[in-house]
């Protein structure tokens, strides 16, 4: 279990002793040496309350966490009466302390999610490492193409050369679109992207510098989130959805589809196929709603449209621009060298 932060005394051991037990009874019972939910999971709780007793105080720590642990046992128990005193905690609170409170809540919310994540990719790398896909299940969950194509080949008793025809001729398409219940902003999934150095911290090599260096980044990152505006001050125009959506690209789908189809390709290898995926192969595909939807939105027109095609023409040159600069460079370097 993560320890709490250098400085505070025993009563603040005390009080994240008491998170730590909260935590252990919204968690499955039984918990293996590759979940590492719970620990994630306190951990960023412990930093956020460190962030937050900085910015604001011990007694507005105090009051999350005794919010956070009636809340807790009435989801435990089911009391009524916790629930009951859980409204009058927050019916007592001024106008300005039930701001701060709502958004640390929202915020722990978010880091929650962010714990989960992180531990899936852990136990999915861990599971990967081991071979150990129990059942199938698992690698549907997991999303494992390699698992799939063997249940196809060795369970379903289809031939290589059939899975490998129906997958270069299948298509994918993701559309993308930017639904009003989308309420995190592009500068918060950023911040919380970062956080991802979360999961080194558990590797079993890191050493005290590197461990010390990643914690304190984490705390940068988590205060940089908790300080940011949640909330959008200004309606979205179409191209500033755009924009979000194609935030995507550059931060994650760029490099993930190339990783996904060096991945199929291996996994091809493995049922005893030896060519690739052909580059022409449409096997996935992205499209947008974003600034064409026609479902009475008077902010769309055509001429809304044409600019949300013409600005995600650009990114997208963009993307391959610089891409191209990086092979060229690359392409000079093994030449000189021959």
């Amino acid at each position: 279990m993560a320890s709490s932060a250098p400085g505070g005394g025993s009563g603040k051991i005390e009080r994240l002793s008491s998170i730590d037990a909260q935590l252990r009874l919204l968690v499955p019972a039984k918990v293996s040496e590759d979940d590492k939910l719970i620990e994630y999971d306190a951990l960023l709780l412990d930093r956020f309350l460190d962030v937050l007793q900085g910015l604001h105080g011990d007694d507005l720590r105090e009051m999350v966490q005794e919010c956070y642990e009636v809340a807790a046992e009435y989801e435990t128990k089911h009391d009524l009466e916790k629930l009951d005193e859980l409204g009058e905690m927050i019916t007592s609170l001024d106008p300005g302390d039930s701001i701060v409170i709502a958004k640390a809540f929202s915020h722990m919310l978010n880091l929650a999610n962010l714990a989960e994540e992180v531990q899936i990719a852990y136990r999915r790398r861990v599971k990967l490492k081991k071979g150990d896909f129990a059942d199938e299940n698992s690698a549907i969950t997991e999303s494992d193409i390699e698992e799939t194509l063997k249940r196809l080949v060795f369970d379903m008793k289809k031939s290589p050369a059939e899975v490998f025809d129906a997958l270069k001729n299948q298509t994918v398409d993701l559309v993308l679109t930017a639904h009003p219940t989308q309420s995190v902003r592009r500068s918060l999934l950023q911040k919380h992207s970062r956080l991802n150095c979360l999961v080194q911290l558990y590797s079993k090599d890191i050493t005290p510098d590197d461990k010390q260096e990643l914690d304190e980044a984490l705390q940068r990152e988590i205060q940089a989130a908790f300080r940011t505006d949640e909330i959008r001050r200004t309606q979205p125009t179409p191209q500033d959805e755009m924009r979000a959506g194609m935030s995507y690209f550059h931060e994650t789908i760029w490099k993930g589809v190339p990783k996904f189809l060096r991945r199929v390709d291996t996994a091809l290898k493995n049922i005893g196929i030896n060519e690739r995926v052909p580059y022409n192969a449409p096997l996935i595909q992205f499209s947008s709603w974003m600034g064409g939807d026609r479902d009475g939105n008077p902010r769309v027109t055509p001429e809304v449209t044409r600019d949300v095609c013409l600005l995600a023409r650009m990114m997208a040159a963009n993307l391959y621009c610089a891409q191209i600069e990086d092979l060229m460079f690359e392409v000079v370097y093994v030449a000189l060298q021959r």
